[in-house]
């Protein structure tokens, strides 16, 4: 007599196994369990391997980056040495007695904090809410490489350090200007001291209108010198 139904064997380790006999299947292992399994392991491999390219081409990009900042504070940092020795000697010979005639205060408000010394007003052309970009399109509106007002500059768009063949580099370069840090707060200004701000600027060419690449911006308290 033929058996349709299912039947016990044992195994090789001696544990009774259920199995069907004609066209059964076992149905012990869910059917298309392996395929999702690979489909898994795939899209996990994917996801790995996309990161991985990710963090690959981002990588010297975050480098160069970094670089143009690091270039661009050294450039800041070379301007206030070169505005505090250029200062000391103006004292020292006597072209400056204290700090009250070399403010910047042109564009107009550029110093002042609030319009009207209105705290409910603040001043979009004040200093502080300025790009370091647009400061500099401010002070040189006409684009001659120039500042508008050099009297009321210390140094503007001013390169600092030598390329290979010994002539000034032009992509780098460093303006500094004198604020009054009691403009716009009420108090009286004291002409024995002042805030000195350098900002430094990389550019990806010699030109000004070349591309800024990173820049960077010291605010400094500064004191008249002792002579």
């Amino acid at each position: 007599m033929k058996m349709n139904h299912n039947v016990f064997q044992q195994n090789f380790l001696g544990e009774p196994e259920m199995k069907e006999t004609g066209n059964g299947k076992n149905k012990n292992k869910p059917a298309g369990s392996g395929l999702v399994v690979v489909i898994l392991v795939l899209a996990f491999m994917m996801t790995v391997g996309v990161a991985v390219l990710t963090v690959t081409s981002s990588g010297p990009k975050v480098s160069a980056t970094m670089r143009y900042q690091e270039e661009a504070f050294n450039a800041a940092e070379a301007g206030f040495d070169a505005a505090r020795a250029t200062i000391e000697d103006f004292f020292g010979s006597g072209q400056w007695a204290n700090f009250g005639d070399h403010y910047l205060t042109q564009p107009t408000g550029i110093d002042i904090p609030f319009l009207n010394d209105d705290p409910r007003t603040p001043n979009p052309l004040y200093f502080r809410r300025l790009t370091d970009e647009q400061i500099i399109r401010l002070l040189d509106q006409d684009g001659d490489g120039l500042a508008d007002n050099p009297q009321q500059v210390v140094f503007f768009e001013q390169p600092f350090i030598l390329d290979r063949n010994g002539n000034l580099d032009l992509r780098y370069r460093y303006t500094v200007f004198l604020i009054d840090d009691e403009a716009g707060t009420g108090q009286a200004s004291d002409p024995r001291d002042v805030l000195m701000v350098c900002i430094g600027v990389v550019r990806s060419g010699p030109r000004l209108t070349d591309r800024i690449l990173a820049t960077c911006r010291l605010e400094i308290e500064v004191e008249t010198p002792e002579l």
